[in-house]
Parts: C-alpha cells; structure tokens; sequence
C-alpha cells in the first residue's frame, strides 16, 4: 500500500470495526453473545459494558447466559439489559442471568433489514467524509507547492480505488447480516 494512504486506511479501518460492532449487535433470531457484550450497565459508580461484568455464553441457539462476577449487581444488569430495548426477558438463578432469545417476527425482521440498511448508510457516509478530507487536505499542499498536480492527481487515484474497496467490503458485511437477518 502506498505509504500516502496509511492514515487514510487506519481511519476507514476505524469506520469499518465500528460498523461490525454495531451490526453484531443487531440481533437475527440465534443467540449470539456480541448481541449484549454492548449493553452498557451502572456499576461501581461509572457505566461499563457488559462483557466487562462476567462471562457472556450461548449454550444454545436460542440461550444466552451472563455468568456476573459480582451478584451484588445483579439486578443492575437484569435492568439494564431491559432498558436496552432488545425485546429479551432475563430471568435471575442466582450468580446466572438466562436470557431466552425468542424468534423473529416477520415484522421485527423487516425492522431490522431497515436499521442495517441505515447502518451501512452512515458507514459509507463516514468512508466518503474521510476521503473528502483527505482529498482537500492533499489539494491544498498542492496548492501550497509542496507537491506537483500529477502527485495530488496519483492520490486522488490511489484513494479512490482504496474507498471503493472499502465500501465494497462495508457492502459486504451488510449483505451477510441481511442474510442472517432473512433466514428463518
């Protein structure tokens, strides 16, 4: 790669972690312990996510258990994980908090292909400011004099096969998701 593109990639690279992330945790009717690790819990005086509170498993495709390290704060995370809005239940045994996955409404799915579809959205939105930025940077170095039109013209180029590539790749991911998402 050329060295020119370095920051350039780490940024989009940046985009693209921060869209899995926020894709895994769309939920598409298995269990899946990336669907809660996110869930963000008031212990010990600040807000921490959960996978950071104990042990998040998925013994079954439609089960997930939360192994909490401290059952002093057990309710705060059968709370929390309610006031995440994912439409799951938890019930409390003991140090274990279960956590049935029900299946997907038809409904609920096609509210969830539209929230993907917005995902990638904002992605690719992200991936071209990144580009515009870099680009008008570069434009005015080369208007600086700091290098000549043919070099600004070369990464202008480079940068553009490197964004198609990556919204390529961000198109990719959705398109896997909507499959898991379809899938009944």
């Amino acid at each position: 790669m050329d060295p020119v593109l370095n920051d350039v990639n780490t940024k989009i690279d940046a985009v693209i972690h921060h869209f899995k992330v926020e894709i895994a945790g769309i939920r598409a009717g298995r269990a899946n312990p990336s669907l809660i690790e996110n869930v963000s819990v008031e212990a010990y005086g600040s807000r921490m996510k959960l996978n950071e509170l104990g042990n998040i498993s998925a013994p079954q495709p439609s089960l997930l258990t939360i192994q909490v390290w401290d059952a002093t704060i057990l309710d705060k995370v059968i709370k929390a994980i309610q006031e995440a809005n994912l439409g799951l239940n938890p019930s409390n045994e003991g140090t274990l908090i279960r956590l049935p996955i029900p299946p997907l409404t038809a409904e609920r799915r096609e509210e969830f292909i539209k929230l993907l579809h917005q995902k990638v959205e904002e992605a690719h939105v992200s991936i071209r400011q990144i580009r515009h930025d870099f680009r008008n940077g570069w434009k005015k170095e080369s208007e600086e004099g700091k290098f000549g039109e043919d070099e600004f013209f070369r990464r202008e180029k480079i940068l553009q096969e490197l964004v198609d590539k990556k919204v390529a790749e961000v198109e990719d991911f959705g398109k896997l998701k909507k499959e898991e998402l379809t899938q009944i």
